[in-house]
């Protein structure tokens, strides 16, 4: 055997297993009690047979176990909630460019009927919307979007007087928002 090979052996040769019935009393008094005082680690050991420092170093090799658990289910949590709350973003990302497009082509129709167009014309480039479907597609939108993870926070804001007001149609002026794309 190899130098090497020896000081493996040896240096676990100090080392005992604890039995199964000394890990069960001890996984018992974690339960009770994660960090108890040098007096009942003592009291421990004489009862199992063991030194008060092996105990001392179970408690605390126990206590190190107990929280990394933790924190991998923590973890486990946050991710699940992240990749939830990404995913309904995303969602709402989409339904909200889908409901944008829908308003634009309502301002457009709007435009157009001012101007003498038909409305026959107008409802098959606009794909049969109504300026009444749109604010309610557009009034469920702005529900749904006012989640916690938004903290109240709406996107559509500042802009709900513009579509209320239908002599505003169409125009933004200086108040348009940064993330309305047209």
């Amino acid at each position: 055997m190899s130098g090497e090979g020896r000081k493996k052996k040896n240096k676990n040769e100090g080392r005992s297993r604890f039995s199964d019935e000394q890990i069960q009393f001890l996984e018992y008094m974690f339960e009770t009690q994660s960090r108890p005082e040098l007096r009942m680690k003592q009291q421990l050991a004489n009862q199992i047979g063991l030194q008060p420092r092996q105990v001392a170093i179970w408690f605390q090799n126990r206590r190190a176990r107990s929280k990394s658990r933790q924190t991998k289910q923590e973890y486990d949590n946050l991710k699940h909630t992240y990749e939830t709350l990404a995913s309904k973003s995303e969602s709402l990302k989409e339904e909200n460019q889908d409901l944008l497009t829908q308003l634009h082509m309502l301002r457009d129709l709007a435009k157009t009927q001012e101007g003498g167009i038909t409305n026959k014309s107008c409802n098959d480039e606009c794909g049969n919307i109504t300026l009444s479907q749109a604010e309610n597609s557009l009034a469920n939108y702005r529900h749904e979007i006012s989640l916690p993870f938004y903290a109240g926070t709406s996107y559509v804001g500042e802009d709900d007087r513009i579509l209320e007001n239908e002599e505003h149609m169409g125009s933004f002026g200086s108040e348009r928002p940064s993330w309305w794309q047209f």
